[in-house]
């Protein structure tokens, strides 16, 4: 179901789930991520579903709380929270399936952000994204995402896009360890800010 206008990414409050048919695959990027080839199978016959909420953290920065809930337990887990701190301030999260990583967060503009690199976006990132607001504002959440073992490199960006002439919320990332490198998106169904119907 199409995001209404009310959800932005300054208030991103609701369900969501992940929609198959409308995102891409996702097998080469948990393929460079490590991830067993059966868990990857389990992976992708799951219902994967995103609770979002705000919060501020201690130090009084803005906060996007993730919570990945899968239909069946993964690596002794059905749901996973990861707290986004939007300041740029790296922190560090551990996760049964993934391991530890480092990650850093902050809202961009479209018109003006760049990679970690300095360096503008690989177009695979940014050319589902529309620009929403003000000129210039900061309406798209950009993550960097270090392993701390593993050698892999994630970019994420989030945003809202026009799919099939509907508005998304829509999550691209690129992922690259090496000379190997994966690219998918994912587009998710609003659920309703209680998850029920999505009305």
């Amino acid at each position: 179901m199409a995001a209404p206008s009310e959800v932005s990414m300054q208030n991103l409050t609701g369900y969501w789930t992940l929609s198959k048919p409308l995102s891409g695959a996702f097998d080469p990027v948990f393929a460079i991520q490590g991830i067993p080839w059966v868990l990857r199978k389990v992976i992708s016959l799951a219902t994967l579903s995103l609770k979002a909420s705000h919060e501020v953290d201690e130090s009084g920065a803005k906060a996007l709380v993730l919570t990945q809930i899968v239909s069946v337990a993964i690596a002794g887990l059905s749901e996973e929270k990861e707290v986004r701190v939007l300041d740029g301030r790296e922190k560090f999260h551990s996760s049964a399936l993934f391991g530890t990583s480092s990650a850093q967060s902050r809202m961009i503009s479209l018109s003006t952000a760049t990679g970690h690199d300095g360096k503008p976006f690989d177009p695979l990132l940014i050319q589902d994204f529309v620009n929403e607001g003000e000129s210039g504002e900061e309406n798209l959440l950009y993550d960097l995402i270090i392993h701390q073992t593993n050698g892999w490199v994630m970019e994420q960006i989030w945003g809202f896009g026009m799919v099939n002439n509907e508005r998304r919320l829509i999550r691209t990332l690129g992922i690259k360890k090496g000379d190997k490198v994966a690219y998918t998106r994912a587009i998710y169904d609003w659920m309703g800010e209680d998850g029920k119907d999505g009305k």
